[in-house]
Order: structure tokens, then C-alpha cells, then sequence
């Protein structure tokens, strides 16, 4: 019976949260029954305790797309450095250089594992409704969390796909075949299911439930959302929501660094998934990040996989909030120095220090440099870059799975989802007071702008830096409608370095890609999988596909 699987697959994620608690104690396996799930709450939650999942699954430490952890390979400022097919990066690569999308198959979409958890919450839901008698205020705390994962599944489906099939109930076999619905209903449906949540959880849990969604998190997450439905009002109230809790649950920490070395929530954590104990990332981000002089020149296995590319490097501010510029004498001779603190939290550059040596990124160095497509795995920077921001430098063994927390919903996003929102809806003036505190945090002077068309595109790049690496560049390129002039057809970069007999260096800007890019309009609303359209006869293709 599902209902009793789901309780078995789930047992050990109920340890998820701040503490195990002696009612975590599991019964034998052979004496569960499908009422098991209802007996108690505290079975009914170990049941909740696996929809959260999702979570870290779609972030840094997960493998849902590709099998590879970095998304923001997909887009302009990162590039994963295999020139094969397959893992590592490799399958990466074949979408950014040949598509790779169609019906018949597509890594960026993870449409059937969405459909399934999907019918698992409907199945909580009826059961919830039809089988417990806790009481009422119980419920509502469950059916909201369920309700949450719900919105947030038909959200990874809309991002992908435009207009889907919504499925908001348990459908028998004379239900399942339906059709998708215009895409503003779906944009009803979850703003519908994330306003009962916001309104049903607390502004934060006892102890025992730390970790557990709150009214904040579901905000933040709403204050995203709205963006893709292009609802700015609604973007804009949301994110209030959660920035009225300033100083109070939420804030920027002072260290921009810091926010993401922590193994517990920090409070710039809106929403989060905390790993501790025997739950581990499922990836070995330092082993696969790293930079090649943290591995013994014997070690000849896969790593380095993506480095960053020169447009993002060349993104981030000067240290007074000019941009930087190669046709600048001075910038061009030490291109890294006096630049903004996010670049030295971000960025592994050819003279950074890293665990107690000098990066050498240059032709020869320890770190070493390698064009692209010369070897199927390089194992070393193709573009003379390695990350910085996600890997932890107190790590000693990076073959070590990490407890990191992720930040799903990072209180600087909900500034700046605010900050897009208000300025797309005609209160530019408006918009600058959320841009302001992300710049400050950054030690940048504050924006004056106020220009709708200008302070867009100044919000777009703020928040290029400000989420680099955290896997939403490629969705914002798409939703903003600019993948295809930023992607299509173009090549990225890197920078190749020479060392001269007197210890200075020659800079040389390369193409990282050696090919033009892929990115085509119909790409801006992914396919619907070719086994729906034959098994779900209502249900229609995109079009374009």
C-alpha cells in the first residue's frame, strides 16, 4: 500500500529538523498499516517530513538536472568543463552548445518525479481530510505545509513549461486524462495554495520543530513566483510580508561571505534546508569544485567540473561602485584589485589566496589552465577561474560530503525581488530602497536612478552578482525573455595568463566556448514530454513543439 511505503521511504527524514524525539521511535516494519499513517501526529508528520525534499534536491547540494549540482552552467557565467557526452558536466554542455530539448527528452525538465510527488500530496490530502480526527488546528498546520509543496511542484512545472495540467485532486481512471490549463490559471492555482499556507503557518516553531516551513519562508517564495507571473503587485506585498520581520527573524548578514558557510540556518535564511549528522549533501561540492592545487598531482579523477566564465567576472563592481573596464589602463594592469567584496567571496583568481597558498591560474601555475575542448576532462580551469562562493575553505577532507545548509530563499533575494517588482510596476522610486540595502551590504554607494528602463537593467545585474552560482540565472534569463540575446548564438570567455620572467603576467581574454551557443524562442516554454501527450489524449502539445 502507498500510504505505508511513504512511511517507510520517510522514517529517517524525520530526523530533518533541530532534534530526533523519542516519539521518532519507529515501530517494526511488518506491523505497519496503510491507518498508520493517521494513527497519531506524529506518524502523520514523519509522512509530511519527506515533501520537503524538493527543497535541496532543485539546489547547489542536489543532482536534478543534468546530475549536476551548478544549474548556472545552463546560462552566461558559468561553464562546466567537460567536452564529452555524459556526466560531470558533459550532458550540460550538449543543451548550451546543441539544445538537446525535445519531446522525446529533456534534462531541464523533471516533469514525471513532479507529477508523482504531486499525486503523493493529493493522497496526504485526501487522507488528511477523510481518515484523522486531530484537532482542527493541527490539521490546518499539515494541510498548509502539504499545500505549500503542492504550489511549489506546479511552480517548477510552470517555470518550465508555461501552461500545464493542474492536479489538485486525487484522479481515478475516469479523471486522468485532462488538459493543461491557460498559464494565468495556473498562476491562480498557486497563489491560491501559497496564500492558505502563508496564512496557516507560524512566524516560527518550537524547538522540536525547528526547520519546519514557516509564514516568512512561504512569502519569500510567493515574492518569487510572482515575478515568473509577471503579478508585480503581488511580488512587491509579498516580499513586504517578509521584510516587515526585519531585524526581528530576517536580515542581510553583515559578511557577505559568511551567509553561505553555515552548517545552521543564519538569519538570512527565509527558507532552508539544514543537513546535520548522518544527512549529508548528496554531492562532494569541494572534491568536485575545487581548484586543481587542492588535489595531489597523483589524482587524476573527475574535478574541477565548472569554473566560472570572464563575463561574470567582469560583472562585478569596482570597490567604489564603477564598472570595471578592460579599456581602463589601470583596471587592465591589476584587473583584481579594488573590486567589490562579492567578487573576493565569489571568484578564485589568479593570485587570490586559498587555504593558506596563492592561487596560480596562470599557464604553468599549480591551478593551471587548459583550453576548452583539448581534453574530454581537463580537470583544471578552462577559463582561468575557479568557484569560491559554496565551497568551504576550512574543509580538510573534501572527500568528505558536506552539512552546509542551503538557502533556498535568501532574505537578499526578497530585497530584490521587491526591488524588481516595485520598479516594474511603475514605483521606481520606490524600488531603490530595497536595491539600496543589498548595495550597502556590498559596500556600494546607493542607486539614484530612477528610470524604469535604466534601474531594470541596473536590478537585473544586481541581482546576476547577488545570486551568482545559486542556480537562478538561467530561469531568470527565460522569464525575463533575454536568454535568446544573451544565449543564442554566443560565445563566453575566459582569461589565459602568462607569467613573464619578472613575475608580471600578460592578460589574454579567449573564447572558453570555441562554438556558438544554442538558444532558440521556443526554448522560452519547454515541451510537454512525449508520453503525456500519448497516455493523456486532452492533453495537448506546446506550441512550437
Amino acid at each position: 500500500m502507498k500510504t505505508i511505503k511513504y512511511i517507510l521511504l520517510f522514517v529517517a527524514a524525520a530526523c530533518l529538523f533541530s532534534a530526533c524525539s523519542d516519539f521518532l521511535e519507529p515501530k517494526p516494519r511488518s506491523s505497519y498499516t496503510e491507518m498508520d499513517a493517521w494513527a497519531s501526529p506524529e506518524n502523520t508528520y514523519l509522512y509530511i517530513n519527506g515533501f520537503y525534499k524538493p527543497i535541496y534536491e532543485y539546489g547547489p547540494y542536489g543532482l536534478k538536472y543534468a546530475g549536476v549540482s551548478l544549474h548556472d552552467g545552463f546560462s552566461d557565467i558559468l561553464r562546466y568543463n567537460a567536452n564529452v557526452m555524459g556526466g560531470s558536466g558533459g550532458d550540460v554542455n550538449k543543451v548550451v552548445y546543441t539544445g538537446n530539448i525535445s519531446p522525446q527528452g529533456n534534462i531541464l525538465s523533471d516533469y514525471s518525479y513532479e507529477y508523482n510527488r504531486i499525486r503523493r500530496i493529493n493522497e496526504f490530502l485526501y487522507g488528511l481530510e477523510n481518515y484523522v480526527k486531530y484537532a482542527p488546528e493541527v490539521k490546518t498546520l499539515m494541510e498548509a505545509q502539504a499545500r505549500f509543496f503542492r504550489a511549489y511542484l506546479h511552480f517548477m512545472l510552470v517555470r518550465g513549461h508555461g501552461s500545464i495540467i493542474i492536479r489538485d485532486y486525487i484522479d481515478g481512471p475516469n479523471e486522468a486524462f485532462k488538459a493543461r490549463s491557460p498559464e494565468e490559471e495556473c498562476w491562480d492555482f498557486i497563489e491560491k495554495e501559497l496564500e492558505f499556507a502563508a496564512e496557516n503557518l507560524p512566524d516560527e516553531w518550537d524547538k522540536a520543530n525547528f526547520g519546519r516551513l514557516t509564514k516568512g519562508a512561504v512569502y519569500g517564495f510567493m515574492s518569487r513566483a510572482m515575478l515568473y507571473a509577471k503579478r508585480w503587485d503581488k511580488a512587491a506585498e509579498a516580499a513586504q510580508k517578509v521584510i516587515d520581520k526585519e531585524g526581528t527573524l530576517y536580515g542581510l548578514m553583515p559578511n557577505y561571505a559568511d551567509v553561505f558557510n553555515q552548517t545552521d540556518f543564519c538569519k538570512e535564511t527565509v527558507m532552508g534546508y539544514r543537513f546535520h549528522g548522518e544527512l549529508t549533501h548528496s554531492v562532494f561540492i569541494d572534491k568536485e569544485y575545487s581548484p586543481k592545487g587542492d588535489f595531489p598531482v597523483t589524482d587524476t579523477g573527475g574535478k574541477c567540473l565548472a569554473v566560472p566564465t570572464q563575463e561574470m567576472v567582469d560583472s562585478y563592481y569596482m570597490a567604489d561602485g564603477t564598472r570595471f573596464d578592460w579599456n581602463n589602463p589601470t583596471h587592465a594592469a591589476n584587473p583584481y584589485e579594488n573590486r567589490e567584496p562579492r567578487f573576493y567571496a565569489s571568484i578564485l583568481y589568479n593570485g587570490a589566496q586559498w587555504k593558506g597558498r596563492t592561487i596560480e591560474t596562470f599557464v604553468g601555475g599549480t591551478d593551471g589552465f587548459k583550453p576548452f575542448g583539448v581534453e574530454d576532462h581537463p580537470n583544471s580551469t578552462t577559463t582561468g577561474y575557479y568557484l569560491r562562493k559554496l565551497l568551504n575553505e576550512k574543509t580538510t577532507d573534501i572527500n568528505k560530503k558536506g552539512i552546509t545548509c542551503w538557502n533556498e530563499i535568501r532574505y537578499a533575494e526578497v530585497l530584490l525581488n521587491q526591488a524588481e517588482a516595485l520598479n516594474e510596476g511603475g514605483k521606481s522610486s520606490q524600488a531603490l530602497i530595497p536595491l539600496n540595502k543589498v548595495r550597502q551590504r556590498a559596500q556600494l554607494p546607493n542607486i539614484t536612478e530612477t528610470n524604469q528602463a535604466t534601474l531594470r537593467q541596473i536590478i537585473r545585474e544586481e541581482r546576476k552578482i547577488e545570486l551568482a552560482f545559486e542556480g537562478q540565472r538561467y530561469w531568470d534569463l527565460r522569464r525575463w525573455r533575454t536568454a535568446l540575446d544573451v544565449l543564442g548564438g554566443k560565445r563566453m570567455h575566459g582569461m589565459k595568463i602568462t607569467k613573464n620572467s619578472d613575475g608580471s603576467f600578460n592578460y589574454e581574454i579567449v573564447d572558453c566556448d570555441g562554438k556558438d551557443r544554442f538558444f532558440e524562442e521556443r526554448y522560452y516554454n519547454f515541451p510537454i514530454p512525449a508520453s503525456e501527450i500519448q497516455n493523456n489524449p486532452e492533453c495537448k502539445q506546446i506550441d512550437k513543439w
